[in-house]
C-alpha cells in the first residue's frame, strides 16, 4: 500500500516493512524493532496532518543516543552522548551510560554522527532582491516568498533567521503562519524597515536605481504610483520623513511602530550606501529618544552603519548588534594611517563594551570565479553588465580584496561576531551572485571565515550561541543545554575538523520535530534556471 505525502510516498508493504525517503539515512525498519517504532508513527502522523502543507506533530519524548554532542557552549564535545528531549525541550544532555532507563522515550541511534545546535543567521532578507522591479512582479506573493525563503533556510540548517529589512505586513503574516505551526519553516524574527530609510524604489536602496525616470530593464511599466505603493509597504511609517521630527515625535513614532509587533529594531545610523560623505541620519538626541522606547519595550536593537562616523555614533548607543561594521568607507586598504588608527580605536571600544558584530564575511574566491566566468559569457547585455559590476565589487568602490583585508583586521581585533549573511532570494536572469543565494550563502560565509583563519569552533559559536545572544534568546536556544529548545542538526561529519562539514546534514530537528527536508523547497518562488551553477 502506498500513501501520498506531498512529493513523497510512504510505502507500507504486506510484510510490514515501510519506506520513506527521509528515513533512508536512518535505517530500514520493521515494526518488530520497538525502539524505532516512533518513526513509523511519526511518518503516519506526518501524512495525516499534511506536513507538506505545513502542519506537523511533535514527538513527546525523544532520546538521541550515541552521537558526539558539540554544545556550542565552549565546552569539550561529548562523545557517546545521550540527549533527552521532552515536548520540544532538552531535558538532559551528557555521556550515555549503559543500562540507563529510557522507558517512555522513543530512541534514535545517532552513533558516529555529530549533534550541534541549529544555526542562527542574524541578518537575512527573506524577500530582498537586487532589482527593485522584482517587487512589482511578485507584489501579491511577498508573504509566500518569505515563507519559502524560511523553508529553504531550514532545509539547509537555519532554525532561526532574523529579517532586518523588508515589507512589514507580509513578513508579519509569514511569521504568524510559521509560529502557528501551519507551515514548517525556520523561525523568523522581524524588524521590518531599517529606521529612517526608504523602500526599494528610493535612493536609499541600491543607489536609487528606480529613480532614473524608468525601469532599468522594463521601460516605463513601473509607474510612480506603483513605486510609491511598494515603498510605503517597506517604510511602514518609519521612512526618511522620520529625520525631520523632533526627539519627542520620533519617540512616539517608534512606540507606534513597536506596537505593530516587530521582534527587534534596526536603526539606520547612515544610509544604505557606501560613500566617504555618507551623512549621519539622526542626531544623538533623536537616536537616544528612540532607543529609550525600544528599551522600554524590552526588545533587541541593532544599528546599520556604513561609515566610520556612523559606527562611532552607533557604539555610543551600546546596541545588541552592530550590523556589518567592517564595511566602511574608507576601506582599510585605502585608509590613511590616522584613519586606520581611528578604526582600530573603534574596534577596541566594541571589544571593551562586549558588543556583538554582524561582520560582513567574504564569500569564497570560488564563487567569484564562477561569477566572473558567467559574466564574461553575457557581456553583450548592458543591463546585466551594470548589475554585474555592482555585484563584483560587492558595494560601490569596494573590491573583494578590500573586504578580505578589512575582515582580517576585524577578526584579529578580538571582537565577538555573529553569522550575518545578508542573503536573500534572487531572480535567475541575473546569473550567479558573489554574495550567495538564500539557503546556501551561510555555508560559503563560514567557509570564507575558516579560510581567513577563524577556528571552526569559533565559527560554530558565532552561528549559534552569539546569534541567540544578539536577539535576547540565549536562554531559549543557541546551545545544547537543559531547558533549551531542541533545535538541532545531526551531521555525518565533524564540523570541528572542517566547518564545511556543516553542509553534511543527516537530519534536522526543530523543537524536537524531525524535519522532512525532502518536502521543503530548494529555492524560493522565483524564476529559476537550472542551467545556472546553483546550488553549488
Amino acid at each position: 500500500m502506498a500513501i501520498a505525502c506531498g512529493k513523497s510516498v510512504i510505502r507500507l508493504a504486506e510484510n510490514g516493512f515501510f519506506h520513506h525517503p527521509r528515513c533512508d539515512s536512518l535505517m530500514h525498519l520493521t515494526p518488530t524493532k520497538p525502539r524505532y517504532r516512533f518513526i513509523l508513527l511519526y511518518c503516519l502522523a506526518f501524512v495525516l496532518l499534511g506536513q507538506f502543507n505545513g502542519s506537523f506533530a511533535r514527538q513527546s519524548k525523544l532520546a538521541l543516543v550515541g552521537g558526539t554532542v558539540i554544545s556550542a557552549t565552549g565546552d569539550a564535545p561529548i562523545s557517546n552522548s545521550i540527549v533527552l528531549i521532552n515536548e520540544g525541550r532538552i531535558e538532559f544532555v551528557g555521556e550515555f551510560v549503559e543500562g540507563v532507563d529510557l522507558s517512555g522515550y522513543d530512541q534514535l541511534d545517532v552513533s558516529g554522527q555529530f549533534v550541534t545546535p541549529g544555526l542562527i543567521d542574524t541578518n537575512v532578507h527573506l524577500v530582498l532582491n537586487v532589482i527593485p522591479e522584482f517587487y512589482v512582479k511578485y507584489e501579491d506573493r511577498l508573504e509566500d516568498i518569505a515563507i519559502q525563503s524560511a523553508q529553504v533556510g531550514l532545509k539547509y540548517g537555519m532554525t532561526t533567521m532574523a529579517d532586518s529589512w523588508g515589507p512589514l505586513e507580509p513578513l508579519l503574516a509569514a511569521r504568524k503562519r510559521i509560529k502557528s505551526g501551519e507551515v514548517m519553516a525556520s523561525d523568523v524574527l522581524i524588524a521590518g524597515n531599517i529606521i529612517g530609510t526608504g523602500g526599494p524604489f528610493t535612493a536609499y536602496f541600491m543607489g536609487g536605481w528606480g529613480l532614473r525616470g524608468k525601469s532599468l530593464r522594463y521601460g516605463d511599466w513601473v509607474t510612480p504610483v506603483v513605486q510609491n505603493r511598494i515603498n510605503q509597504l517597506w517604510e511602514a511609517g518609519m521612512g526618511p520623513d522620520l529625520m525631520s521630527l523632533t526627539p519627542e515625535e520620533a519617540a512616539e513614532r517608534m512606540r507606534e511602530y513597536i506596537g505593530k509587533g516587530v521582534d527587534f529594531v534596526k536603526l539606520g545610523i547612515s544610509a544604505h550606501g557606501i560613500s566617504p560623505v555618507e551623512p549621519l541620519m539622526f542626531s544623538n538626541e533623536v537616536l537616544e529618544a528612540m532607543v529609550s522606547e525600544i528599551q522600554s519595550a524590552r526588545i533587541p536593537f541593532q544599528t546599520h552603519t556604513f561609515t566610520v562616523a556612523s559606527l562611532s555614533q552607533a557604539i555610543r548607543l551600546n546596541p545588541d548588534l552592530l550590523q556589518h561594521p567592517n564595511v566602511m568607507s574608507p576601506s582599510w586598504e585605502n585608509a590613511s594611517q590616522p584613519q586606520q588608527e581611528a578604526i582600530k580605536l573603534l574596534m577596541s571600544q566594541i571589544k571593551q563594551q562586549n558588543i556583538l558584530s554582524g561582520l560582513m564575511a567574504i564569500p569564497e574566491r570560488r564563487q567569484l570565479e564562477i561569477y566572473q566566468t558567467w559574466t564574461a559569457n553575457h557581456s553583450d547585455d548592458p543591463f546585466l553588465n551594470e548589475i554585474m559590476l555592482y555585484r563584483q565589487q560587492g558595494f560601490e568602490g569596494v573590491t573583494y580584496d578590500m573586504l578580505a583585508e578589512g575582515l582580517e583586521e576585524w577578526l584579529g581585533s578580538g571582537v565577538r561576531f555573529t553569522l550575518a549573511t545578508d542573503q536573500g532570494p534572487e531572480t535567475s536572469d541575473l546569473g550567479p551572485t558573489v554574495w550567495g543565494r538564500m539557503g546556501r550563502a551561510h555555508f560559503d560565509r563560514m567557509s570564507g571565515l575558516q579560510d581567513a583563519g577563524v577556528p571552526p569552533m569559533d565559527i560554530l559559536i558565532a552561528a549559534t550561541r552569539h546569534g541567540a545572544e544578539a536577539y535576547h534568546l540565549d536562554d531559549d536556544r543557541g546551545t545544547i543545554q537543559v531547558g533549551k529548545r531542541a533545535d538541532l542538526l545531526i551531521l555525518e561529519s565533524n564540523p570541528l575538523l572542517d566547518i564545511n562539514n556543516l553542509r553534511d546534514i543527516a537530519m534536522i530537528l526543530k523543537e524536537g520535530v524531525i524535519v522532512d527536508r525532502d518536502v521543503l523547497p530548494t529555492n524560493p518562488i522565483l524564476d529559476y534556471d537550472p542551467e545556472l551553477p546553483w546550488p553549488y
